[in-house]
């Protein structure tokens, strides 16, 4: 049971106060001592009930006030010079105050003190008076049925209020918990409800809005005046659904709203309960989505709910089928528009299965005709995962399917191509092949006459036919040197050279060059300058071919070198790979043609101003075979003048 608050105190106290003394200013007089005592009496008790913090004390002292109050009674009802004044029904005041503010037992014992109240007067008498008993024990019934009825009462009336508010608070509870906005108006246009979602969309708390108006609330873009105007007329004008902006602190907020009107068991329309839900996010996505459907103008984009129908039609998909959106959206399925052998659910069911890759496929347009495309299946799914529908995403590929087409074409015909040129090549390289072994044999011949005849074996030979004997052995050793590096480049272009490769002195492949080269140092006045260093360096390939390589570098770096000027062969290793640097002083290589020089027949513009004799084959031959050992090598033009050529050959083997 819940404390009696201080107004619950103090007004219970006040009427009973005013009641008694009323009764007993009636006649019989009440003695002046009798009335002044129970004055001061009720003038104590009073200021015990202002004044005491009785919500401090134990609850059967809360009593104290109402039984001391049986004090006021008794010296009223004895306060008659000729016995009691009748005052005795006074007693059932206390015993009703009791009985509705205070607990069962503090009621029980005022009954009992509203016994003593009522008997002792008839027990002080002079006489005992039988009427007097009778009356006092008729009080104490009273008083008895009197506590019952109101200790009955104000359970009922506690435990009705008791139930409200829980049911108050049960209610509340549900509608805070909800995410649905609740707002609820009387019939005057005021607030009685405002949820938790409303509070935290619109900033407002509850307490501040409850009891207001709602024009004035400054919650609606359009003040409130639709929702006043309606709340004036019958409820069957008021809407049952609207969409409006609310102005919030962050800006505007749409909310779709949902209203009902109640009615009084009169039928009058009582108050307005309205629902809403906050949209905004959504009708921004549909306008984003809109937008993109429209800028979406090359691709065609078809939505369709889970039986098929069309739900969407882009501009794209109208512009590329011939269809307006009003002609197939709700009206016609997707497969309207396929145009491909096989089901339209074999399609629908790749997706739900998660593949999304775009496929090749046919659709038909609004004239019949048929449009190649590539399209996408996506699954649209609802809140609970189910599938809603469908979106497909295409696009013409008419244009790509015409370049890949002419590609396709442009690619054999390279193909065709490819293979004449590599049967050409064949020819050319058989031909050279055959040509140049035709033609070292008879030069053999020739080279071995001419000797013989320089010689004196054929008889004495005069000085002008020695010059001209020279000059044709000169040119036929050149012509024997292009035969030569003819063949070579043929035998290594078919793969007939084989490197019998083996670890190998730098020293002895230099001096094997050096060798060779013995008849052409003597005829150029060049110097010629090698150093090797003391250790030995070892290469892993074939002797020969590296001896070709080291005669070729320094036969260029003496003919491409003026009278007077120098040459020189270096080589150094670092365990892994052996360096050969050949340098000159002669005229040098241009920079932009210097990456040119290993090339088949390239010949220099200056080496070609100087009228130099070469065939241009001699460093290209020199680059396989140095590419082949597994090596590298390069030029640079030297610093002042000349060029410099450097050689990486491997100490392993590394041979292809």
């Amino acid at each position: 049971m819940s404390r009696p608050d201080r107004w619950q105190r103090i007004l219970p106290f006040l009427a009973v106060t005013v009641l008694a003394f009323a009764v007993a200013l009636l006649p019989p007089a009440v003695h002046p001592a009798a009335l002044i005592a129970a004055v001061g009496l009720t003038v104590v008790l009073l200021a015990l009930v202002v004044v005491v913090p009785w919500s401090r004390l134990p609850v059967l002292l809360e009593a104290g006030p109402p039984l001391g109050y049986f004090g006021v009674v008794l010296l009223l009802n004895l306060g008659s010079d000729g016995g009691p004044a009748g005052n005795g029904p006074l007693a059932l005041l206390p015993v009703l105050w009791l009985g509705l503010y205070h607990g069962r037992l503090a009621t029980a014992i005022g009954v009992v003190v509203m016994a003593v109240v009522v008997v002792a007067p008839a027990a002080l008498g002079s006489q005992m008076i039988r009427a007097e008993w009778r009356r006092g024990l008729l009080l104490i019934a009273m008083g008895v049925i009197v506590a019952t009825a109101a200790q009955s009462w104000t359970h009922r009336a506690r435990t009705a209020t008791r139930e409200a508010r829980r049911e108050r608070d049960f209610n509340q509870a549900i509608l805070d918990s909800t995410g649905f906005l609740v707002l609820a108006v009387d019939r005057k246009g005021i607030v009685i409800a405002f949820n938790r979602r409303c509070e935290e969309l619109t900033g407002r708390a509850a307490a501040d809005v409850i009891g207001r108006p709602y024009r004035d609330l400054g919650l609606s873009a359009d003040g409130g005046e639709r929702l006043s105007a309606a709340l004036t007329e019958a409820a069957t004008f008021f809407p049952h659904t609207a969409e409006r902006d609310w102005i919030v602190p962050d800006g505007r907020r749409r909310i779709v709203w949902s209203n009902a009107a109640m009615t009084g068991d009169d039928g009058r329309f009582t108050h307005v309960i309205c629902t809403g839900i906050d949209v905004t996010e959504q009708r921004r996505t549909e306008r984003l989505f809109a937008d993109v459907l429209r800028a979406a103008t090359e691709q065609a984009i078809i939505g369709v709910d889970r039986a098929g129908t069309v739900t969407v039609f882009n501009a794209g998909a109208e512009r590329l089928l011939g269809y307006s959106a009003a002609e197939v959206v709700g009206v016609v399925g997707l497969q309207h528009f396929h145009a491909e052998p096989g089901s339209l659910e074999d399609v629908f069911a790749a997706a739900r299965a998660g593949d999304t890759e775009a496929r090749e496929g046919l659709y038909r347009r609004k004239d019949g005709s048929r449009v190649p495309v590539a399209r996408t299946v996506s699954v649209i799914r609802d809140e609970s995962g189910e599938v809603g529908g469908y979106l497909n995403v295409a696009r013409d590929i008419t244009r790509e399917r015409r370049t890949v087409e002419a590609m396709r074409h442009a690619l054999d015909r390279e193909r065709e191509a490819t293979a004449r040129l590599r049967e050409l090549d064949k020819v050319r390289a058989d031909l050279v092949a055959t040509v140049s072994h035709e033609l070292r044999t008879p030069l053999t011949s020739i080279l071995g006459n001419v000797e013989v005849i320089v010689d004196g074996d054929a008889g004495p030979v005069a000085a002008a036919q020695a010059r001209l004997l020279a000059a044709v052995e000169r040119n036929a050793r050149r012509l024997l040197a292009l035969i030569e590096d003819l063949l070579m480049l043929s035998r290594i272009e078919a793969g007939a050279v084989k490197i019998n490769a083996r670890p190998v002195q730098i020293a002895a492949v230099v001096s094997g060059a050096l060798e060779a080269l013995e008849t052409v140092r003597g005829r150029r006045d060049v110097e010629l300058e090698v150093d090797l260093p003391s250790d030995p360096l070892v290469v892993f390939g074939d002797r020969d071919q590296l001896e070709r390589v080291v005669i070729n570098l320094l036969d260029n770096a003496l003919k491409f070198t003026p009278a007077g000027g120098s040459a020189r062969l270096s080589a150094d290793g670092d365990g892994e790979q052996v360096r050969l640097t050949v340098s000159d002083t002669g005229m040098g290589i241009p920079e932009d043609e210097i990456d040119q020089i290993f090339e088949q027949f390239f010949r220099s513009s200056r080496s070609q101003e100087h009228q130099s004799q070469g065939t241009g084959l001699g460093l290209a031959i020199t680059k396989t075979i140095v590419e082949r050992h597994g090596g590298r090598i390069w030029a640079t033009p030297a610093t002042g003048q000349g060029t410099v050529v450097t050689c990486l050959l491997p100490c392993r083997s590394a041979v292809n």
